[in-house]
């Protein structure tokens, strides 16, 4: 299970005495009249609490040495319940996040009123965008702290993050299991894709899947098929399928907040052209070969320089490209990212790799002239002497994606 505790008390050390930690969930976003977007939870304050409803607050204490951990949720609401869900009840709230302390959320103010001249430094998440129970964002927040209070103000974001980039024993099953759910409905989407498909059709092969297995996606699928695939973010999903085409997919889902993120490239008819299969078996051997090249110590960025010489040697070698010519015309953009909470999990490419470490490895191929996208990606955890595959029982090899 989650030590939820145990994080926190890792951000407790680093707290100066007198001072105040505030993390917020974030709130719903308006969509349009009385519609909303689904609520999504800062996932840092998710990452420290368990909770996962809007407008709740994780508040730290520590005057005069005493610590004192405090949450505040919206009031439990029967009425509400049976309009749009329930909420925590506090012992719900308590018991999750492991706390002993709990009140509403409207009694916030009043509470931090009666202990804001015992509180001299508060640390804040200020990551961009995120919003407190008020709606401002919490650089907003910060700034009304400290002209009305004078406190000196720290963003405590960077030291989350250090914890999030390291995945316990717990936090790497929960990835395997949502990388055996991305799995099982990949298959089943991959089996129905034929000439004359559109793509959202396969994305939506794909999403059924998913929920048929009590998930959820973990972040918009790509379908991208032909010249689409040169398009990494590609949007639309409303292309026809034709026989002959490239059909790369870019997708992952989860049932526990820590998705997968897994990139394929299929062929539409069922059989790879000769350019497509040179093509495909470079970036294939590359995400090999970057698998083989992670252990603690090498960072992003040296992965990163590796997959650009690979790629290009092989290309000019298979007389693909030009020896002046930069790889950065058919490979732009990074062959790694870090995984978890989020799918482009927050990470310091420049920090060497350490054990429980989990990152993704997608080197890809791009040709406009052919109208050929290729990406091959796998999800990787660091180990104390390499990498272990998380992903390995997704197929990949041009015999397992033929028909």
């Amino acid at each position: 299970m989650h030590d939820f505790k145990g994080r926190r008390a890792k951000l407790i050390k680093l707290m100066k005495d007198n001072s105040a930690l505030l993390l917020f969930s974030g709130v719903e976003i308006k969509k349009s009249a009385d519609g909303y977007f689904d609520f999504e939870v800062n996932r840092n304050f998710y990452y420290l609490t368990g909770l996962k409803q809007e407008n709740s607050i994780l508040l730290i204490t520590k005057i005069k040495g005493v610590v004192k951990e405090k949450i505040f949720t919206l009031a439990f609401d029967p009425l509400q319940h049976v309009w749009t869900g329930r909420r925590y009840t506090a012992q719900e709230a308590k018991k999750i996040a492991n706390v002993e302390s709990h009140d509403i959320t409207a009694a916030f103010e009043t509470y931090f009123e009666n202990i804001k001249d015992d509180i001299k430094h508060l640390y804040l998440d200020l990551e961009p965008g995120i919003l407190t129970y008020t709606g401002k964002e919490t650089k907003k927040f910060a700034l009304m702290m400290t002209g009305q209070y004078g406190y000196e103000i720290t963003d405590i974001y960077p030291e989350i993050i250090k914890l999030r980039m390291v995945k316990d024993e717990y936090e790497v099953k929960l990835i395997r299991d949502s990388i055996h759910l991305t799995a099982l409905a990949l298959k089943d989407a991959i089996s129905k894709i034929k000439p004359g498909m559109y793509e959202y059709e396969v994305a939506a092969a794909f999403e059924y899947g998913i929920k048929k297995h009590h998930g959820q996606l973990g972040f918009s699928t790509i379908a991208a098929g032909g010249k689409n695939g040169i398009i990494l973010h590609y949007p639309h999903l409303d292309a026809l399928l034709n026989d002959g085409d490239l059909l790369l997919l870019d997708l992952g889902g989860h049932n526990n907040m820590y998705t997968a993120d897994i990139s394929r490239t299929v062929p539409v008819n069922g059989t790879f052209t000769d350019l497509q299969k040179k093509i495909y078996s470079v970036v294939l051997a590359c995400n090999k070969a970057v698998i083989a090249k992670i252990k603690p110590g090498k960072t992003l960025v040296d992965l990163q320089n590796f997959t650009r010489e690979f790629l290009k040697e092989k290309l000019i070698a298979l007389g693909l490209m030009t020896a002046d010519e930069e790889i950065s015309k058919y490979y732009y953009h990074g062959v790694s990212h870090h995984l978890g909470l989020d799918t482009h999990d927050p990470g310091e490419r420049s920090l060497p790799l350490v054990p429980g470490n989990v990152i993704t490895v997608e080197p890809g191929l791009y040709f406009a002239k052919h109208g050929i996208g290729i990406r091959v990606e796998d999800n990787v955890l660091v180990t104390d002497t390499g990498a272990t595959n998380l992903s390995i029982e997704i197929p990949k090899e041009i015999k397992d994606l033929v028909k």
